[in-house]
């Protein structure tokens, strides 16, 4: 990744204005609560960043600095972005969303998300890359990818798959597999990662792709089984669990990630301030433990325009996933 810039002198007299210096310290920003909109429900990886985030936050930009999550989840998370999008772009509102957000939703054409990742807001931070997994219920009976497979392909089109909202990362990620494999299957939309693994639990859908941060409880209690992971290489957590492409799919990688923005706009110094509160926050090594243990790899030398540049070529990399599934959503 792209190494953490140094700050000039300019940068550090704004940073000594607005208290972001070797600790927290009084200024005139915050002057008030932060809000961080989690474009999804309660429950899921991306709400759990976000409320990490809240809790250091604050706190690294002022002495009682204060930020809160509210999440607005809908639209495949475009809701929420759109809230962000409109809003001033003084610091006081800030997104913590997905690729659903940022990549999927715009690059399939939905209506919801006619913005541009970077163009349309001012990236600030990267949290970092997060494993998505292949998922079933324990009484599926199925073991294996391949099982998954052939009990699909011996009932085309009976068979139905879960995701936490149409247009989101978990829908592409599902028919990306789909397509790769030479399989069918309905795509059953829900309300968030916690709905989604309810309803592969009760048998409502045969399985999900989702990231294995949003199902840790399950997946370690027992009552889903992780059947292969989306990345190229295996999750050091679950090193027994090959890759899709290992699996029997080949060619086939996809990642989530978490990144923090603001609306288009932002003054320079906040965004520099936010910046550096929140790359000090996701090197704490509290946030850090909690990200790791869910599935999430930290970036530890985020900045605002590594950040912009990973944005960049993210979308792009889905715009061609996109085209090449053929997803379109209105």
């Amino acid at each position: 990744m792209i190494e953490r810039r140094s700050l000039g002198l300019g940068a550090l007299g704004a940073a000594a204005t607005l208290g972001i210096g070797a600790g927290p310290a009084h200024a005139s920003f915050p002057d008030r609560v932060i809000s961080i909109i989690v474009p999804f429900a309660a429950g899921g990886a991306t709400d759990m960043a976000g409320r990490l985030l809240a809790d250091k936050l604050g706190p690294f930009l002022s002495e009682g600095g204060r930020a809160v999550v509210d999440n607005r989840p809908g639209a495949g998370s475009a809701l929420g972005a759109n809230v962000v999008r409109r809003a001033r772009p003084d610091g006081y509102t800030l997104l913590v969303g997905s690729a659903s957000t940022f990549a999927v939703a715009p690059a399939s054409g939905a209506a919801a998300a006619r913005y541009h990742p970077t163009e349309d807001f001012t990236p600030l931070a990267l949290f970092g890359l997060s494993t998505m997994g292949l998922l079933v219920s324990r009484d599926s009976g199925i073991t294996t990818t391949r099982e998954l497979l052939d009990r699909m392909r011996a009932a085309p089109g009976r068979y139905s798959y879960a995701s936490s909202g149409v247009g989101g990362i978990a829908h592409l990620a599902s028919e990306y597999f789909c397509k790769s494999a030479g399989v069918e299957a309905v795509h059953v939309p829900y309300r968030g990662g916690s709905q989604t693994a309810e309803a592969i639990m009760k048998g409502e859908t045969l399985f999900a792709i989702d990231t294995v941060g949003s199902n840790i409880g399950q997946i370690r209690a027992g009552s889903l089984r992780l059947l292969a992971v989306t990345t190229a290489a295996r999750d050091p957590n679950f090193t027994d669990v090959p890759t899709i492409a290992e699996a029997g799919v080949p060619g086939y990688e996809l990642a989530s990630w978490t990144v923090l923005a603001g609306p288009a706009g932002m003054p320079p110094e906040i965004v520099e301030a936010i910046g550096r509160a929140a790359a000090r926050a996701i090197s704490d090594p509290t946030v850090r433990e909690r990200l790791e243990t869910t599935g999430t790899v930290p970036e530890l030398n985020s900045t605002p325009a590594m950040t912009r540049e990973f944005l960049d070529r993210q979308f792009a990399i889905y715009r061609e996933v996109v085209a090449r599934i053929g997803l379109r959503l209105e």
